[in-house]
């Protein structure tokens, strides 16, 4: 992995040299955009106030009182990221369980909006933006013509079948995926006559589950979650420490439904969407019986385009966005939305600032 990181972080640098014609003017005005959000961790009832400095000037001012436990889905200040930012500095002071605790601490600044902009660049197609991820990640992402599965059945009559099966109609851009094999390093896009419920691929050769038994699906499950899983589409399987899948169910969320493991304390819990539009959501072997819904900042549903760019915000911009060193902290100024940029204090007294928005466990926000 260290090694992946080093080839890309590589390739960054020849983007921003112009190896890519017109991407180095791209992140320049996604870099003049871009805004960050600083989300503290800590104890309810702690406190933090600090300037935020960028490159030697006083943007903003953070103050802050923690009322929840966990990492805030909305941040405490949101500030612009300037062309060209080298250097972020917090200088303030916290209460920290009831101790004063002074802190003044200056990160270097890694910008990764350059492989990025390409996810994002709402001028093309959707499918267009993942093969530009494609040649910007290009050790991360595989996108061939063809939707791997025809001489079993062709997408059209395997879309049909499903949308049968399930009695709704599947939307518009689960469709363009009938006409690609898209991998994401270990992981895929399942083929338009591979696509099924997640009760048949959990039923199938490779999940291995059966139906009855003390490990059978209907021992494990509630009832509220087969039923999810009898209704949903699963179009993206995940490898890696067990299995994990991308799923559509078409009932949508209900309100009040529990987003899944994680998440930040005190939440509503998921709220209605558009009707008809349904609800996006991970599953995995480790939580099996608690699937994670894809919400957004005021938990409702996902749209399907943004849930299906979040497979590669998840999954292939996490090989370029770890720090390389204690006192960098990495930002995207291509995402539209503020980075989320976590602050908590390690040991107690020393400030961490790094960037949460795509890893594995918040990459939902």
């Amino acid at each position: 992995m260290a090694q992946r990181r080093s080839i890309l972080a590589g390739i960054s640098a020849s983007i921003v040299a112009g190896a890519i014609p017109g991407m180095a003017a791209a992140a320049a005005q996604a870099a003049t955009a871009g805004r960050a959000g600083i989300h503290p961790w800590a104890r309810v009832g702690d406190t933090v106030a600090a300037d935020v400095v960028v490159d030697g000037k006083v943007f903003a001012r953070l103050d802050h009182k923690v009322q929840v436990e966990g990492l805030p889905r909305r941040p405490a200040l949101v500030f612009s990221l300037p062309a060209g930012l080298k250097r972020i500095r917090l200088k303030g002071d916290a209460t920290l369980q009831g101790k004063a605790v002074p802190f003044d601490r200056t990160w270097t600044v890694r910008d990764i909006g350059p492989l990025s902009a390409p996810l994002y660049d709402q001028g093309k197609p959707w499918i267009e933006r993942i093969r530009g991820l494609e040649k910007s990640l290009e050790l991360a992402v595989s996108v061939k013509a063809g939707d791997g599965g025809a001489r079993k059945k062709p997408a059209k009559a395997a879309f049909a079948d499903l949308e049968k099966q399930l009695g709704v109609s599947l939307p518009p851009l689960v469709k363009v995926l009938g006409d690609w094999r898209i991998e994401v390093n270990d992981s895929y896009f399942l083929s338009a006559a591979a696509m099924c419920t997640v009760t048949d691929l959990l039923l199938g050769p490779e999940w291995g589950y059966e139906r009855k038994g003390p490990d059978g699906i209907d021992t494990i499950l509630s009832a509220a979650v087969r039923a999810r899983y009898d209704r949903s589409l699963a179009v993206f399987v995940e490898v890696g420490d067990g299995l994990g899948a991308f799923a559509w169910d078409p009932a949508g969320a209900t309100p009040g439904e529990p987003l899944g493991p994680w998440g930040d304390g005190g939440n509503p819990g998921a709220r209605p969407g558009v009707p008809g539009e349904g609800v996006w959501y991970w599953l995995h072997q480790d939580h099996l019986d608690r699937p994670r819904l894809l919400l957004d900042d005021d938990y409702r549903p996902r749209t399907t385009e943004a849930a299906l760019t979040h497979v590669f915000q998840r999954f292939a911009v996490t090989e370029v966005d770890s720090p390389e060193a204690d006192n960098e902290v990495v930002v995207d100024s291509a995402n539209p939305r503020p980075n989320l940029l976590q602050l908590h204090f390690e040991d107690g007294r020393r400030p961490r600032l790094w960037l949460r928005s795509y890893d594995y466990n918040y990459s939902m926000y």
